[in-house]
């Protein structure tokens, strides 16, 4: 059983998450802000975290840099959701150490097959899958300066299946 924390601000999603996330066995916190998910994750370690990125005040990615910052808690494992599947956000989410990107609206699966994948990775397993997704942020900012957009779509499309 993981202890997993739960960060969005549109309460249905959290229900929507949390039921996934129960079903399959775990214990569940949650936070409805940026703030709250900062307090949550400064006094409890946990196994995951499944966060929006798009929320007023303290966002998704604000809550990504602190995470980083904060000992023993900077390599938690970080599933982030967003309604847009722009390549900005997978990229900065990315190169902010986030393991998985999941587009909303999401299907149990998806998310099912997700937070499966992260907990029961090793912790190799999650340094690779890191690794990978820092190494795809980089390669789009390569692609970025020398072809145009739909290239660059094509190219990160085609790296992000292949970490699947």
């Amino acid at each position: 059983m993981s202890n997993i924390l739960i960060v969005d601000d549109h309460s249905p999603q959290r229900s929507l998450i949390r039921a996934i996330v129960k079903l399959d066995g775990h214990q569940v916190s949650e936070a409805g802000t940026g703030e709250e998910a900062l307090v949550c994750i400064a006094i409890t370690p946990y196994d995951l975290v499944i966060l929006d990125l798009v929320m007023p005040g303290v966002d998704g990615y604000q809550v990504l840099e602190q995470l980083r910052l904060m000992p023993g808690r900077d390599e938690t494992p970080v599933i982030v959701m967003s309604a847009s599947d722009e390549e900005v956000d997978l990229l900065r989410a990315a190169g902010l150490g986030a393991i998985d990107h999941l587009s909303k609206p999401f299907g149990y699966d998806q998310m099912e097959k997700s937070i499966k994948r992260v907990l029961e990775a090793t912790p190799e397993q999650i340094i690779e899958m890191r690794d990978a997704r820092t190494a795809q942020a980089e390669a789009y900012h390569v692609i970025t300066l020398s072809e145009e957009k739909p290239e660059r779509r094509r190219l990160f499309r085609r790296a992000k299946s292949v970490t699947r």
